[in-house]
């Protein structure tokens, strides 16, 4: 009788190991919680132990324990960082419950160089305030207690939650005067940019939706690849016998044509960002040339002798470069810190002159980082007072050596009657006074550039050289974590919200936040190679 509840107790021991082991699993991986409860699964699993219990509750409660566990070590690391935390918002939406959804990230580069992105808080909105967002956002600072260490806020649309968190957090705790607080989501700016295009031809878009047209996410890309298949399909003759009666409406050959060109705008577009957005987590670096070759190119079919594609190219370049005034400085400045870059690239492009502007405000913020290490620097006690025991020590030493010491003479000085030699001692004085006087940034940016690789990591690079440069380092830490896009591979082309994960949907707030962080923060660690 006594080893049967032995056995028992190891059985029970084992059912709770394995409803502990599977909660990891729906915590660690993106299998869907309801799925643990589908018959397929329980017979599955009951074949590997037929004691493990399947109740959604037990599910429920081993996830949120497992996440109170991370959440202490995540906390933990928020509070041993030494550097700035950025944040990106992306309020996505639910088609089916007509609900918002907040999803607050958290983004850093650790001490071995590696990007962090934990998600800190992810809830359903209820109401359509700015203050209720902004209020779920400064909850999620203040419980992870990182207001201090805010540098960044990347939001997409026109809206003013940026300025609201800002207040919320106080302006005096941001670094440089907030002036680098708001970033717009780059990836929103190029979608919005593109629509702009396409609504001078959304009447010809509704017509060519009667001819052939199927159904797709709302993906920019996806409708200039559906406009070019109609036209393909145009110029095969598949339209011609389609009657103008009134339902259809044939678009003409010059609405055809401006459909043609809008297409090879948008689609130079694609193949610019392409590459771009198909990284996880891109670092912030890489924006700046591929956001000139749309200035560049924009700037070039402004002066097109087509009139259409003239005015849309124009209207487009105005609005991206309204978004290039506002982030211009978070865009040279990260770019100055990719040593295949710096200054160079900013120079180089006709189509910006203003490269000494941006190298005078990279210097400030460069400037303000070196006296925030200053004054986080501990303050060491002054050591006069023990330099002049050792000179006096010293001095009664040489007293204590007897008269014969001092009765010696004192040397004559080598460089007296050699003018040529006092001349190169001096010269060589002033040269290391000079080299000592200048600051790491000038250090930097004499160095050449490094020559450009494909598979080149900036972040591997300031982890091999960050002893050579602790101060300046310290900002590319914090800068290169900015995140200049929330969305990327496909998400990054979306003209209306985003969707939330619909495997989430169905489930109580706490244990919707705590999959949504734990999962983040088990594979936060984005590999740059």
């Amino acid at each position: 009788m006594k080893s049967r509840k032995v056995d028992k107790s190891e059985e029970e021991q084992r059912a709770e190991a394995s409803q502990l082991a599977l909660a990891q699993w729906v915590c660690y991986s993106k299998l869907a919680p309801q799925a643990v409860i589908s018959d397929s699964f329980k017979r599955l699993m009951r074949s590997l132990n037929p004691n493990i219990s399947f109740k959604f509750e037990t599910l429920e409660s081993n996830c949120l324990k497992l996440f109170e566990e991370e959440q202490l070590k995540v906390k933990d690391a928020f509070s041993k960082h030494g550097g700035q935390i950025s944040l990106s918002v992306d309020v996505l939406y639910d088609q089916t419950q007509y609900q918002e959804y907040l999803c607050l990230s958290a983004q850093f580069i650790d001490d071995d160089w590696k990007l962090r992105n934990w998600v800190i808080s992810y809830c359903c909105d209820n109401g359509e305030d700015m203050f209720l967002i902004t209020e779920a956002i400064l909850k999620s600072l203040k419980e992870y207690n990182i207001e201090s260490k805010v540098l960044t806020l990347t939001v997409g649309g026109d809206t003013d939650l940026a300025d609201v968190v800002k207040e919320g957090i106080h302006k005096e705790k941001l670094p440089m005067n907030s002036q680098l607080f708001h970033v717009q989501c780059g990836c929103d700016i190029i979608s919005r940019m593109v629509q702009i295009g396409l609504e001078e031809i959304d009447k010809i878009i509704d017509k060519v939706k009667l001819l052939s047209w199927s159904k797709s996410l709302p993906l920019w890309y996806l409708t200039t690849f559906k406009l070019s298949e109609a036209l393909q399909l145009q110029e095969m003759g598949e339209f011609s016998s389609v009657k103008d009666d009134g339902f259809y409406e044939l678009p003409s050959k010059e609405e055809w044509e401006k459909v043609r060109n809008m297409c090879k705008i948008s689609d130079r577009i694609y193949e610019i960002v392409e590459r771009l957005f198909e990284q996880k987590r891109p670092t912030p670096n890489l924006f700046l040339p591929h956001f000139q070759e749309i200035r560049a190119y924009l700037n070039k079919e402004s002066s097109s002798s087509d009139e259409f594609v003239s005015f849309v190219a124009k209207k487009m370049l105005d609005f991206f470069n309204k978004y290039w005034d506002d982030t211009c400085l978070v865009l040279s400045s990260t770019a100055f810190l990719d040593p295949r870059y710096k200054m160079k690239f900013i120079e180089f492009c006709p189509s910006d002159s203003r490269g000494t502007t941006y190298l005078d405000n990279i210097r400030k913020v460069y400037d303000s980082y070196v006296m925030q290490c200053d004054q986080k620097e501990y303050v060491l006690s002054d050591s006069s007072s023990d330099s002049e025991d050792d000179e006096e020590e010293i001095e009664e030493e040489e007293t204590e050596e007897g008269s014969e010491t001092h009765a010696k003479k004192k040397p004559r000085d080598i460089l007296e009657n050699l003018s040529l030699l006092k001349e190169y001692c001096q010269a060589m004085e002033s040269s290391e006074n000079d080299k000592a006087q200048k600051t790491e940034f000038d250090m930097y940016l004499e160095e050449p550039i490094v020559p450009w690789k494909g598979n080149f990591s900036v972040l591997h690079w300031w982890k091999d050289n960050c002893t050579k440069y602790p101060q300046l380092s310290r900002m590319a830490r914090d800068f290169l974590a900015i995140p200049m896009s929330v969305a990327t591979s496909y998400d990054a082309y979306y003209t209306e919200q985003r969707e939330p994960d619909s495997t989430l949907l169905s489930l109580k707030p706490g244990l919707m936040n705590a999959l949504k962080c734990t999962r983040s923060w088990k594979l936060g660690a984005i590999k740059h190679k």
